[in-house]
């Protein structure tokens, strides 16, 4: 009944298919022989240890409480270490006597270690000494005369230290100092030194929170090289503007949470043109941002009342009517397939003339033109001519010699070809009639009329120049005129297709007679059920009976918290009598801690958490650990989509007035191990969904918004007309302008001191590989200490005007807008398609009926209409309505009738596919499979706790790469997202092969059957319990366990019977037995999928 195959035939078939299941091993270098001892006495007490390709330790860096001076002792062991921190303030001015040894150093860091004004003797002989940080250590100015000799020093970091002016006098002579951080020192104006500006190669200054009313800046000027000078936190006022504008030199001028007023701010700027001043955006009331409304009623009357001018075959009967570029000649050409994308509107065009693809380049398309025109002579014009030749025209014959088509063009042309006026009409809609159409009988027709409106108020007829294309012609085809013909029962659309607007025309076949009054009477109990049942009425599709008790709990279980329901839970929710004791449950699920995980999972999916893209923060795992604690707190707290979306569109690093010492201080305090920040605090934004590598260019991060948030697929916008959609090339180019100032990085005010903190833990001359500087940043932040973390900034706007333009709406003048997505994340909670809320309600839906009220459920576009439009607009308003409650709509969903029915169809029902008039059976999505598999097979002790404990639960596994091996085997044969695309089809629901060899075969399988904390194992233990329980007893459990439902009479018969001939034959083994009816069930479809 089993056959045990090993996971080789799997591998195999994996390997052939280009996955890589391996990693590449690291080789270690072997210890100097000499230094081993030494070596051996710091390695446990060392945080970190790298060493030189002939073995010799070259940096080392001590920060735990263990370390002591002793520990030091050993260091002078280390002849060619030429770094060393010491952070330990346990370490006193004896322990660092050996430092005077290491004359190779040239990195020294004692930030925080008990070295005093003594101490410092100890480094005064070393002479290729170039980075010295003592930070944080009681030094005063009479320590810093044993620094004066250090003359290759070019990065000396005394901040929150005593030392004042006078100090700076000893070290004046250190003439290739570069950087010098005074920060928190006791500086003022009173002690200010004179010998600041003899540090003539000075690049970096940073005197924050110093006690300095900003007069005795003024000397800073003569420093030709100064670069950088922050003076955030220090007493400066609106009095130091004219000592700050004569500092001309520098080029980042940083004056964070200062005196300084919003209007001297101001003047320094205008003062110093080529010098960024950074400071905290003044508070103001936020900027009006345009909405997208329908037009007011008048005008929509207006244009709707008009009157429609005839058909263009018509309308050329008067020779006084002249044709139009817009509104006729480009809609000719389209609809004769001239510019189609295996034609002249191809990349390459054909024949040496191109014309852009679906015809919306206006511009460049009578470029092209024109130059196959003859305005001097009009019937010799190649684009009146060569069409109509099926034998010179490779495209075959498109245009019939005499016909309306080719009289247009030839009196377009003799009227000069003239092109789109700049002041032309603005078209505004298409509209479509009849907006219905359904049928009585099979070849029945319908003929559609489009007519065209334009802002000027004119109507015109555009039926002959309108492209018509059916969704499905088994149900209904359509000529090129818009006559539509009944094909076969069932329902699609007519999409037709005028300029930018597109309409879609729902055209019915009653699948039955059981239409109208004729329809059964079938409960209705909630909205979804009256709007689903509105289309099934007329559609003569009676929907499936309600599902038994049995199959609601494992349906409902299994999606909303990804857990099959216990045997227990099942008998006490048959046996419970109650009327809503279907509500109860639901509303129990969305309390469930599965619940929370699992959904998290899926919004991780959506928005595209995977550490393989965040290698750019250099704490990869880190942050993407971050992003799933962030999502995780608000689906626990039930915190609204709009409040999610708009905490992850709108995040930046930074707090505003923030500085970049405050901002990596506060993001290592999120990081340590003992006690850290919430990193997923309600007042916490998500910055790292703009942190993907592959969301680099602005481009990118238009598409990703455009997928994740609207669910819309811009992609081929990106270089033409959407062929199913409104939005233009220049759409999508003027779409892309909200995103080309958010930058990921370093922002220009955090360059110097981010360049100073990698320096300090030895990066990147030190540590020069990706692999030692995260392992380095790592144990640092776990410390609470600060790294060089990047950033989510805005950078400012380049020019004084900067338009961008919203998808469907006008332009936006963003130099305006501190953060130019605060327009856009306004426009996503206004606009009135409800693209936010649309595309997540739409997804929701999906997962529930495996195909969503639009499908694809990521691709909304105006060519894919939904199958029930007054259905999904219930759900959208009363979604926004809610709060975008999520809650409220997995519990509006779940508690309607149409998800409760059965998937067992009727006569009516057997074909349908998206209307929702029966469950569709449906394949387990990976991690939720792999759990049950483990569930099923669990002993009775962890089975009692598979409603509470969450940990290790497949439903909460993340990919830690885009790697295949960053996710277990088991869920990548079952289709677990890897997230690296923009796409919801990433997620592979269909059953394969590799799945079937899989539960069948794999020894993983088999082991997960025979585990010890399984329930196999356990009934081998109760040996002799087994041998005197109930067998029908144990069969009942088997099927509770693994289908949640009881056996037929036929499958507890035909089970005794396999029981006792196994007893038989496998005398000494009696739970052989149950462990084929285990492994047989788990095989089973009615296992591996939700029906």
């Amino acid at each position: 009944m089993r056959v045990r195959f090993f996971r080789n035939a799997i591998t195999a078939i994996l390997l052939l298919s280009g996955i890589s299941l391996f990693t590449c091993p690291t080789i270690a270098v072997e210890p100097l022989e000499k230094e081993k001892e030494a070596l051996d006495a710091i390695r446990k007490l060392a945080t970190n240890i790298q060493f030189n390709k002939d073995g010799s330790v070259r940096f080392v860096r001590l920060s735990k409480a263990l370390v002591t001076n002793e520990t030091l002792s050993h260091l002078q062991k280390f002849e060619r270490i030429d770094y060393l921190a010491v952070i330990c303030p346990q370490v006193t001015d004896d322990g660092l006597e050996v430092v005077q040894q290491l004359s190779e150093l040239d990195t020294l860091v004692l930030s925080e270690s008990g070295v005093t004004d003594t101490g410092l003797v100890h480094i005064a002989s070393l002479e290729k000494l170039e980075r010295l940080y003592l930070d944080d250590v009681e030094i005063t100015d009479n320590g810093l005369k044993h620094l004066a000799n250090l003359g290759e020093l070019q990065v000396l970091s005394l901040s929150r230290t005593a030392i004042t002016g006078t100090g700076i006098d000893a070290i004046s002579g250190l003439t290739n100092l570069e950087t010098l951080l005074l920060a928190g020192t006791n500086l003022t104006d009173g002690n200010w030194s004179g010998s600041l500006p003899k540090l003539a190669a000075l690049r970096i200054l940073d005197l924050s929170e110093c006690q300095l009313a900003g007069k005795s800046l003024e000397s800073l000027s003569s420093l030709e090289k100064l670069e950088h000078l922050d003076l955030s936190s220090a007493t400066i006022d609106d009095s130091a503007l004219d000592s700050l504008t004569k500092l001309s030199n520098v080029k980042d001028l940083l004056v964070f949470k200062t005196g300084l007023s919003p209007s001297a701010i101001q003047q320094l700027r205008d003062a110093l043109p080529k010098t960024r001043v950074h400071a905290e955006l003044p508070p103001r009331e936020s900027s009006a941002v345009p909405r997208i409304v329908p037009p007011a009623e008048t005008e929509k009357d207006q244009l709707r009342n008009s009157a429609i001018l005839p058909a263009v075959e018509t309308q050329l009967a008067d020779d006084k009517w002249r044709p139009d570029f817009q509104r006729h000649v480009i809609p000719t050409l389209g609809r004769l397939g001239c510019n189609g994308r295996s034609c002249h509107g191809s990349f390459q065009g054909q024949g040496g003339f191109r014309l852009s693809v679906f015809g919306y380049d206006f511009k460049m398309d009578h470029e092209n033109l024109f130059e196959r025109i003859d305005t001097d002579e009009p019937l010799e014009s190649l684009i009146v001519n060569k069409p109509t030749s099926a034998d010179e025209h490779e495209g075959g014959l498109r245009l019939v010699s005499g016909s309306w088509q080719q009289k247009m063009l030839i009196r377009w042309i003799t009227d000069g070809a003239p092109s789109v006026p700049d002041e032309s009409a603005r078209f505004v809609r298409l509209e479509v009639s009849p907006t219905e159409v359904v049928f009585a009988t099979e070849a029945a027709t319908s003929q559609l009329r489009a007519v065209a409106v334009w802002s000027d108020g004119l109507r015109e007829d555009v039926t002959a120049l309108t492209r018509f294309e059916t969704k499905d012609d088994a149900i209904a085809d359509v000529s090129a005129n818009g006559l539509i013909r009944a094909t076969g029962v069932g329902d699609t659309h007519i999409i037709a297709t005028y300029d930018n607007g597109i309409v879609a025309t729902p055209v019915i076949l009653p699948v039955s007679d059981k239409t109208g009054e004729r329809y059964p009477d079938i409960p209705t109990p909630t909205a979804i059920d009256r709007h689903v049942v509105d289309k099934l009425r007329k559609l003569g599709v009676v929907p499936s009976e309600l599902c038994s008790d049995e199959v609601f709990l494992r349906r409902v279980g299994l999606d909303l918290a990804g857990t099959l329901p216990t045997p227990d839970e099942i008998r006490q929710f048959v046996a419970d009598k109650s009327d809503d004791k279907r509500a109860k449950k639901i509303e129990e699920l969305l309390l469930r801690p599965a619940y929370v995980t699992w959904w998290t999972a899926r919004l991780c999916d959506l928005t595209g958490s995977n550490a393989g893209y965040l290698g750019g923060t250099e704490m990869a795992q880190t942050t993407a650990a971050q992003w799933r604690s962030w999502i995780e707190r608000r689906v626990q707290d039930n915190v609204g989509w709009d409040k999610i979306s708009s905490g992850m569109i709108l995040a930046r690093s930074r707090r505003n007035g923030q500085s970049y010492q405050e901002f990596i201080a506060e993001q290592s305090q999120l990081t340590r191990k003992d006690d850290p920040l919430d990193v997923a605090a309600a007042d916490r934004s998500l910055p790292h969904f703009w942190f993907r590598s592959n969301l680099a260019q602005p481009k990118e991060k238009a598409l990703a918004l455009g997928y994740t948030f609207m669910g819309v697929r811009l992609d081929c916008a990106e270089c033409h007309k959407h062929p199913f959609d409104q939005w233009s090339k220049q759409d999508f180019a003027s779409f892309t302008e909200f995103f080309t100032r958010v930058k990921s990085g370093v922002a220009t005010d955090a360059k110097a001191l981010f360049e100073t903190t990698r320096n300090k833990l030895g990066v990147p001359v030190k540590l020069d590989t990706a692999a030692l500087r995260r392992q380095s940043y790592m144990r640092v932040s776990v410390e609470g200490r600060s790294i060089p973390w990047r950033e989510i900034y805005i950078e400012p706007p380049k020019n004084k005007v900067h338009l961008a333009k919203l998808l469907g709406g006008t332009e936006i003048d963003l130099a305006k807008y501190d953060d130019p997505r605060e327009p856009l994340m306004d426009w996503l909670l206004n606009e009135p398609n409800h693209y936010l809320a649309k595309s997540f309600v739409n997804r929701i839906w999906a997962n529930y009926f495996n195909v969503g009220i639009i499908d694809p459920p990521d691709d909304l576009n105006l060519a894919n209409p939904p199958s029930n439009s007054a259905l999904l607009d219930e759900l959208v308003i009363g979604f926004i309505e809610s709060g975008y409650d999520m809650k409220w709509l997995h519990r509006t969903i779940t508690n309607s009738r149409t998800y409760q029915l059965s998937w067992r169809p009727n006569e009516t029902n057997r074909r349908d596919h998206h209307n929702f008039s029966h469950a569709i059976v449906r394949r387990l999505p990976a991690e939720v499979a792999v759990d049950a598999i483990l569930q099923a097979t669990s002993n009775d002790t962890k089975l009692a706790t598979v409603a509470t404990d969450v940990v290790n639960r497949k439903i909460g596994q993340h990919p830690k790469s885009f790697q295949t091996r960053s996710i277990d085997f088991s869920l990548l044969i079952f289709g677990k997202p890897l997230r690296t695309t923009n796409c919801d089809c990433e997620r592979q629901n269909e059953p394969t092969l590799l799945q079937a060899l899989y539960v069948r075969n794999d020894q993983e399988m088999i082991d997960t059957i025979d585990r010890k904390d399984g329930w196999i194992h356990q009934l081998t233990k109760q040996k002799t319990e087994l041998e005197n329980n109930d067998v029908d007893g144990l069969i009942r459990q088997v099927y509770l366990r693994v289908l949640s439902r009881h056996p037929t009479p036929l499958e507890l018969a035909n089970c005794r019977t396999h029981l006792t001939e196994t007893a038989t034959s496998h005398a000494d083994d009696p739970a052989e037995g149950m462990r084929d009816l285990l492994w047989a069930l788990l095989n089973t479809q009615e296992f591996i999928t939700n029906h």
